[in-house]
């Protein structure tokens, strides 16, 4: 009876140890598994900030392209305004524009201004300063007010 008991020990030790190995590899793996994770979460984060990089110097790319060509249109605009005010009044541009007086005004102050002293005109004024040209949606004359009457000529 002690050889079995004994034998039985020994088969039970065994089968513990195995089974501690089989624990040991699991856990080996798992941790390669995790580092492999963390390894790749890392790169992700990189890979994200070098497209943020990208996307916010491509940004600051098209909004300077868009501030030159808007400027460039702000004036087309002004020198257009003028040329009509050249041949209309006030209210005639404003109607036929759909835009608001001061507007218009604006571009008539500049035209004065040109005529008063040409050297300091607005194609001088207007490339050294950002441009302030309105969007549609504000120079858009409110259809209440008609032919904005409260505004004098």
């Amino acid at each position: 009876m002690p050889k079995r008991r004994a034998s039985r020990a020994v088969q039970a030790r065994e089968r513990a140890r195995a089974h501690t190995a089989e624990l040991r590899e699991r856990e080996a793996l798992l941790e390669d598994l995790a580092t492999r994770w963390f390894e790749a979460d890392a790169e992700r984060v990189e890979v994200e900030a070098a497209a943020e990089k990208k996307i916010d110097a491509y940004a600051a790319r098209v909004r300077g392209q868009t501030r030159r060509d808007t400027g460039r249109l702000g004036d087309e605009m002004s020198t257009i305004v003028r040329e009509m005010l050249q041949l209309t009044g006030i209210r005639s541009v404003t109607e036929r524009l759909g835009v608001v007086e001061a507007v218009v005004r604006d571009a008539k102050a500049e035209q004065a201004a040109a005529r008063a002293d040409p050297a300091t005109g607005p194609s001088t004024e207007s490339s050294q300063k950002a441009p302030t040209q309105p969007t549609r949606e504000q120079t858009k004359a409110p259809e209440s007010e008609g032919r904005n009457a409260a505004v004098p000529d």
